[in-house]
């Protein structure tokens, strides 16, 4: 393993942090527009207090160099804090990552299947979930990709992109292909456009005469926000809730605009800056211009490539198998498996976190990072109980390979909005992506058309605010259902000879509903009051949600304990208002810009 390897970049983030804060808000003062917003963001806070009370803690530095670290939860967030926990911690400090399961990877799980249908037969790979990582090569306001580009060369993994194809959206009885794989004349004349086009008239007329309005104080749903902004519901639900189904499976009368919509809602309310000016927070800013002092990161995150990222033939579990051979590869790590946490205490005259796992079976640690789902801490805990509203939906996946190709369209696959009729979709599908396109093929892979459904989600939520709900299916139910969806929507005949299977994915995707950063708010005051300090979150429950998003938050809260301030809660930054800033784009070198 490469843990080895020279970390210039960490370096460079320390180093670069002070400076580029105090640069950035600087850059911030210089625009009467800016300073509205930092108005308008304080504002939208609902804080009581002056400041917040966070930002009144004292840092406590650096980890004692003996200390006895505890990482909960063996997915892709788990394995990367501890990895780069191992990395930047001395080597006399413990580190001992605790997973519930009997494998290391979280809902990342690639299986490689031996089939027979109608005569073929072969190993065919099947992603059980997240099935690639979103490259962000376009995107100059996240980075997370940058982490992956560290990981790969540290563990030297390949990394492999497939070209970009057709995506679609099913509306209202047909595949609609979305730009740039067809014509926007083409585009223009399909319903889901044509319902929209008062909600494109709406938004100039707000733009024209609102342009004034801060940042609203009130959380609003993303339908919500997207009438606030546009005065049509088309939009959002005919679109919007489209990506939101690919993304959190969720609902768009419930999510937060706030939390959820990212750079969609911060830009809206951010002045225009012309066309070689990105607009960015401050934090990305520093993590961005320290990453990409690496020469060899910024080589790799320059490629161009497309839109997804992969490991190829070896699937996506290359990676959590990686990790988990390289942190047991360390002398001061241990890796347990079946290690199911039922109990968090802290014990206050030792200033310790006790852990209970097993049959009764516990230790103290000096520091505990708990990467688990927020719901599943907070019953392991009383002492968080803002965590308690915490909501993950449920995603019934099937897996689908036919030993014929040419069975639907080319593309990666399409999305179903919420406004498809009933009739078009009694499953409650939310999406069917196509892996034949998407994935390479195993070696012993014969051809064959490879599907992945997915079905519920927010539809299955029984306490949902907004629509009717559905009963969760059996697998075997389940499996004919997705027969049924791609009979309907590709033609397929639910008696085409198929091998297939299902899985549900119990709570996978957390929900940021309303009021989702007072809640966090919330709970970093409790981890704060009730353990210290000493026990720190992170996790798609938190901050970012999908593949690349764990990623990020294994290396945040790693940074955060190993080199600026271990008594964290993990939480400290969602209290504060978002701070931006503009940055040129030659000053962004990890992405290519096209040169005109």
């Amino acid at each position: 393993m490469s843990l080895q390897r020279a970390d210039g970049a960490a370096t460079a983030l320390l180093r670069l942090s002070t400076a580029w804060r105090r640069s950035a808000a600087s850059a911030t003062t210089r625009s009467g527009a800016w300073r509205n917003l930092g108005r308008g963001l304080s504002s939208a806070r609902n804080s009581t207090d002056d400041g917040g009370a966070a930002a009144k803690r004292s840092k406590a530095g650096k980890l004692p160099d003996n200390a006895n670290v505890a990482v909960l939860g063996g997915g892709l967030t788990g394995l990367t804090t501890a990895y780069y926990l191992a990395k930047w911690l001395p080597a006399t400090t413990k580190i001992t990552l605790l997973e519930g399961g009997d494998r290391l990877g979280g809902w990342i799980r690639t299986d490689k299947v031996p089939v027979r249908v109608g005569g073929v037969e072969g190993v065919v790979n099947f992603e059980r979930g997240p099935r690639s990582f979103s490259s962000l090569n376009k995107s100059t306001w996240r980075f997370d990709d940058l982490v992956l580009w560290d990981l790969a060369l540290d563990l030297g993994l390949k990394v492999v992109s497939p070209p970009d194809q057709p995506r679609y959206i099913y509306y209202p009885d047909h595949l609609v292909p979305l730009p740039p794989h067809t014509s926007l004349a083409a585009f223009a004349r399909e319903p889901v456009v044509l319902e929209s086009l008062w909600a494109g008239f709406g938004y100039v007329m707000r733009r024209l005469f609102s342009r004034k309005d801060g940042v609203p104080v009130q959380d609003l749903s993303i339908a919500d926000w997207i009438y606030h902004i546009t005065g049509s519901k088309a939009v959002a639900e005919n679109l919007a809730s489209a990506m939101v189904h690919g993304i959190y499976g969720g609902d768009i009368y419930t999510l937060s605009a706030r939390s959820v919509l990212d750079r969609f809602y911060w830009v809206h309310y951010l002045p225009a800056l012309g066309p070689n000016i990105r607009h960015m927070a401050i934090s990305e800013q520093t993590f961005m211009e320290a990453m990409g002092q690496d020469p060899q990161i910024r080589k790799l995150a320059q490629q161009p490539r497309g839109a997804l990222l992969n490991f190829g033939e070896t699937g996506m579990e290359t990676l959590p198998i990686a990790l988990g051979d390289a942190l047991k590869g360390q002398a001061n790590v241990e890796v347990k498996l079946n290690a199911k946490v039922t109990d968090i205490d802290y014990d206050s005259e030792t200033e310790l976190i006790k852990i209970t796992t097993g049959e009764n079976s516990s230790e103290k640690y000096h520091k505990v990072i708990s990467t688990l789902p927020s719901q599943h801490l907070a019953r392991i805990t009383d002492d968080i109980p803002s965590l308690g509203s915490s909501q993950a939906v449920s995603i019934m996946t099937v897996n689908i390979w036919y030993p014929q190709t040419n069975l639907k369209p080319p593309g990666f696959g399409y999305l179903i909005p919420l406004s498809v009729p009933p009739e078009q979709n009694p499953e409650r599908a939310l999406g069917v992506f196509f892996d034949s396109d998407v994935g390479v093929r195993g070696p012993d892979e014969p051809a064959g058309t490879k599907l992945f459904v997915l079905m519920g989600g927010h539809y299955y939520d029984t306490k949902k605010e907004h629509g009717p709900t559905v009963r969760v299916p059996s697998e075997e139910e389940a499996i004919q259902q997705a027969k049924a969806v791609l009979e309907r929507h590709l033609g397929i005949p639910q008696s085409t000879p198929c091998f297939a299977m299902a899985r549900l994915a119990n709570e996978c995707i957390p929900q940021y509903n309303r009021g989702h950063q007072d809640t966090m708010a919330a709970a970093d005051q409790e981890l704060h009051d009730s353990f210290k300090g000493r026990l720190a979150v992170a996790g798609g429950s938190y901050t970012k949600i999908g593949a690349m998003g764990a990623l990020r938050n294994g290396y945040d809260i790693a940074n955060t304990v190993a080199r600026e301030n271990w008594l964290t809660t993990g939480l400290e930054q969602l209290e504060f208002p978002t701070q931006f800033c503009g940055v040129p784009t030659e000053r962004i070198p990890v992405r290519r810009f096209s040169r005109r």
